[in-house]
């Protein structure tokens, strides 16, 4: 192609440069942005591990029903804590942990933590036992899944040391009375965990609406409160 034309000459070169522009070109481009979206872990093991959990089969699964970008990218994080958490890396852990928290605050953190303990798997679980009742059952569960991520501190207490069974119960009392959700969860860690179990009586005393649904290892104790249906 040729033209006394400079815009003509313009276009020539761009369709060139376009049609040189090779796959390789492009995934390095792409890797680059993924670097700096990671760039704010500053530790290069966890950062190939968050790498792993993009083509993993649970981040693919959420995939399906999660379409907010900044939530799948906190659930890779989630899948990163559960591995680093499982492979015994305490000092990553928490690094990354210090990480999230930094970058994302404590919506951030939660959500991730979320995804580390398991629960998200088995809410979703429970969400799906209920689609029956709805018109649209996909479209329902997107929705709830994505209500929830939002507004997670609505739907779940983390036990912290500090607390006793009556921070858990007026807090639990609060978050139930203002959103009646779904449903409720409340979740440790050892040596959290002896705190939710010394807590099940008086919270099935406050939540009579709800049934309960215990989930308890040597490391994780977690209640799920599922609102009966009327």
């Amino acid at each position: 192609m040729s033209s006394d034309s400079p815009f003509s000459d313009v276009v020539e070169g761009v369709t060139k440069g376009l049609l040189e522009w090779s796959k390789e070109n492009i995934s390095a481009f792409i890797q680059k942005l993924k670097n700096k979206k990671l760039a704010f872990i500053e530790e290069s093991k966890t950062i190939e591990i968050v790498r792993e959990q993009y083509n993993s089969g649970e981040r693919k699964f959420y995939k399906e029903y999660i379409e907010n970008k900044q939530f799948l990218f906190l659930i890779e994080l989630g899948l990163t804590l559960k591995k680093l958490e499982s492979e015994k890396q305490k000092e990553r852990l928490q690094n990354l942990r210090e990480k999230i928290l930094k970058k994302y605050g404590i919506n951030g953190l939660h959500i991730s933590a979320f995804v580390q303990n398991g629960i998200l798997n088995r809410y979703i679980g429970i969400l799906i036992d209920e689609l029956s009742y709805a018109e649209d059952p996909i479209a329902q569960l997107k929705k709830d899944i994505e209500d929830t991520l939002q507004n997670i501190e609505k739907h779940i207490i983390f036990v912290q040391a500090y607390m006793k069974v009556s921070d858990i119960i007026k807090k639990s009392s609060i978050i139930v009375a203002s959103n009646s959700p779904k449903i409720f969860i409340v979740s440790g860690v050892r040596p959290n965990a002896k705190l939710i179990q010394d807590s099940i009586e008086p919270l099935k005393d406050l939540l009579k609406e709800y049934s309960l649904e215990r989930f308890s290892s040597g490391e994780k104790e977690i209640l799920f409160f599922k609102r009966k249906l009327t």
